[in-house]
């Protein structure tokens, strides 16, 4: 098949989505398919050189704001549908129901492609970032965006049960189908790097690890309190924190790991590219997360690969993936119970194995290839219904 993406965002920004498409092309380019990236055009960032499947467009604006920086592509400019239609493609797929995913949505009604969405972010969760009528988005703007703009697509993909859960309750009448984000398990083929765990835990404490966007919206300041609790009340229970990722809250994440006391604890690493976080599970004992805004949670996959048993916060994405007492815990939005599974992981080494052990096998259906397998399933099912 002949795949065209059309996305608002993509690489150098860091972020779910950008990385959900690349691995997505990865798996479909192994089994044979060829796939086209339609983003936007980032200063100084010569793509082609390294992906010739990667076509850029010039920007309107990037736009910047303490929370995000916005790359607004001029989704007017001819040079779109000229690569768009130089090529025979069988399916668009767009990752937004707005702007370059509308543009994609127009150019396969255009030029009769199916058009298949893959629902990424629940925006109601972003509520407190839009200047005006905070909860009139919240409750009603952000719901009726994705509900409209889905029903326009011939196919859905939700990349979890949850994710599947809330698209159902908008009452959607275009098919959707369950395709997480795929595990590229080539990065966790090296051996640990055990100079650098050392690095990072001189003293043989148990090494905890989190990949968080530092944003609002992940609950950060939850987890950091978590690790004031356990440093306070369990002092015989050590541990270092590598917190990898960046994002707008940095500066206020940095003033209160300072508060806490803990700035000997925890290690801010900031923005990480995505082919070298894998080394980091690789040598962390227990992966910890605390974000209610996950539509999958692929981080948990990656950490679950590298061998880590998650403690994370019951909400989304998370309750797909981790199996209590299995491969991790999800606990209530507490701190002492969130804390009290992180402490049992750090004084039971032999728990902490076996959990390991059950993470690694629970994750073992989710390779590239796999997951590219579901969608071409779904490409198939979309183009036979667009020929009726």
């Amino acid at each position: 098949m002949n795949i065209a993406m059309f996305t608002n965002n993509y690489f150098p920004f860091i972020g779910g989505v950008p990385i959900s498409i690349s691995r997505q092309a990865k798996g479909l380019r192994k089994l044979g398919h060829e796939v086209h990236v339609f983003a936007p055009s980032y200063a100084g960032h010569l793509t082609e050189s390294v992906d010739s499947y990667t076509h850029r467009f010039r920007l309107l604006k990037y736009y910047k704001t303490k929370v995000f920086h916005y790359a607004i592509v001029n989704i007017w400019s001819r040079k779109i549908e000229r690569e768009f239609a130089s090529r025979a493609f069988d399916i668009v797929h767009v990752h937004h129901p707005f702007w370059m995913g509308k543009k994609g949505l127009k150019l396969g009604n255009k030029y009769g492609v199916p058009v298949i969405l893959t629902y990424h972010t629940r925006f109601d969760h972003y509520y407190h970032y839009v200047p005006v009528f905070k909860q009139t988005f919240k409750k009603i703007i952000s719901h009726r965006i994705v509900k409209n703009f889905a029903e326009k697509c011939d196919a859905v993909f939700a990349p979890s049960e949850t994710s599947r859960d809330y698209l159902t309750s908008l009452d959607i009448k275009t098919p959707i189908t369950v395709l997480p984000t795929g595990i590229d398990f080539e990065q966790f083929a090296e051996a640990p790097d055990l100079s650098l765990r050392e690095s990072l835990a001189p003293s043989g404490e148990t090494l905890l690890c989190s990949v968080s966007r530092l944003a609002r919206e992940k609950n950060i300041f939850f987890m950091i309190d978590c690790l004031g609790y356990i440093a306070r009340n369990f002092p015989d229970s050590p541990f270092k924190c590598v917190l990898i990722g960046g994002g707008p809250e940095r500066a206020e994440i940095e003033k209160a790991i300072s508060d806490a006391g803990l700035g000997e604890k925890i290690i801010l690493l900031g923005n990480t590219q995505p082919d070298e976080i894998g080394k980091y599970y690789l040598i962390s004992d227990v992966f910890i997360f605390s974000s209610k805004s996950e539509t999958q949670g692929m981080v948990l996959l990656e950490a679950m690969a590298g061998g880590c048993p998650v403690v994370a916060v019951s909400a989304g994405g998370v309750n797909d993936i981790v199996s209590n007492g299995r491969n991790g815990f999800k606990t209530a939005e507490d701190a002492a119970e969130w804390s009290g599974r992180v402490v049992r992981l750090i004084n039971d080494k032999e728990e902490r194995e076996k959990m390991s052990a059950a993470a690694k096998r629970s994750v073992t259906d989710y390779s590239l290839e796999s997951m590219a397998l579901r969608a071409v399933k779904s490409y198939g099912r979309a183009i036979k219904n667009r020929a009726l």
